[in-house]
């Protein structure tokens, strides 16, 4: 069996898909040991071509070639079940492994460590004007409590998990209740996969360095997400995670996260008075679930820490604490 797979799902990658396949490359890993799977989704740009070009280069690059369409999520789920490594990664075709990556580092302490589920990494975040770190919730490589981290993040609402490229899988665990990817829930499917993976062993593993790079530069399905169709599926992605978990939500500290949330979209999410209809669903819940806005001393500790670090993602800190948190647990 290979050691890893990195799956490249892809509908008309072009150039892109050609710089993703050779950015492999920078993976620590002797070739014969891992497979780059890619599977077009009926592209009609040359990215077959180019890939079976790519072959004589690359030994360990395999094609699948789908018969129809099959959408966007399902061919995340197609790219699952062609799978031939021990692990799994995926790398999307306007994407890059990122130089620094230390993909080997994390497989070695998997395999190694039967109790974590995924790992997960950080990821340089390329946009036209600026390329930063995000997920970037820890400043060496640790091991955190599955139960502990994924309670105190769903009570707060928070989806930590996406995008899918940050994370490395089990694929043995994938396939052993058949886990695949929510097609009716296109924003956060990954968030509810990633949920169901994360508890099936004892802790995550987390590493300050970036795995990929995400190039949002080209334009991606998040950049077309609108905030009112966000809200929403959130609201269902929360009832359906709390559900398989077993844990009672806090409403009210829940709508206080999303309220800041809210808050954070840019000008250019807001599309036909998104803002609004957002903000109105959020109320409605509030309504029927009889709660108002709450907190807790984890969010005033993040907002005092982004008072002394204002350079530093709002995120990463309070994903950070969250961590910590768990972590005296122990």
């Amino acid at each position: 069996m290979k050691k890893l797979t990195v799956a490249i799902p892809t509908f008309n990658g072009g150039q892109n898909l050609e710089r993703a396949i050779k950015s492999c490359e920078r993976i620590q890993i002797l070739p014969d040991d891992y497979e780059i799977l890619v599977i077009d989704n009926c592209s009609t740009d040359d990215s077959i071509s180019n890939v079976n070009k790519l072959k004589k280069e690359f030994g360990n690059l395999r094609l699948v070639e789908n018969q129809n369409n099959v959408g966007r999520i399902q061919n995340w789920n197609v790219s699952i079940d062609n799978a031939q490594g021990k692990f799994l990664i995926f790398l999307f075709s306007n994407d890059e492994i990122n130089e620094e990556n230390n993909i080997h580092e994390c497989i070695k302490t998997l395999d190694n460590d039967e109790s974590i589920s995924i790992g997960f990494a950080s990821l340089l975040k390329k946009e036209i004007e600026q390329s930063f770190l995000k997920k970037s919730f820890a400043t060496d490589m640790i091991k955190c409590k599955s139960k502990c981290f994924t309670k105190e993040c769903l009570n707060r609402g928070l989806l930590p998990f996406g995008p899918i490229q940050s994370i490395i899988y089990r694929v043995q665990d994938i396939n052993k209740d058949h886990n695949r990817f929510h097609e009716k829930m296109p924003i956060n499917a990954d968030e509810i996969f990633t949920y169901r993976e994360v508890i099936k062993r004892e802790k995550i593993l987390f590493t300050p360095k970036p795995q990929i790079t995400w190039d949002l530069t080209q334009g991606r399905f998040h950049g077309k997400m609108k905030i009112e169709d966000e809200f929403k599926e959130h609201s269902e992605t929360i009832k359906i995670i709390s559900k398989f978990l077993n844990i009672k939500v806090n409403f009210g500290l829940v709508a206080t996260y999303r309220a800041i949330n809210l808050l954070k979209f840019t000008t250019g999410n807001l599309k036909s008075n998104g803002k609004k209809v957002a903000t109105k669903h959020l109320l409605s819940k509030m309504k029927q679930s009889g709660t108002f806005f709450n907190t807790d001393k984890i969010l005033v500790k993040t907002f005092l820490n982004k008072i002394k670090n204002s350079g530093k993602d709002v995120d990463d800190i309070l994903y950070g604490m969250i961590i910590s948190d768990c972590q005296k647990l122990d």
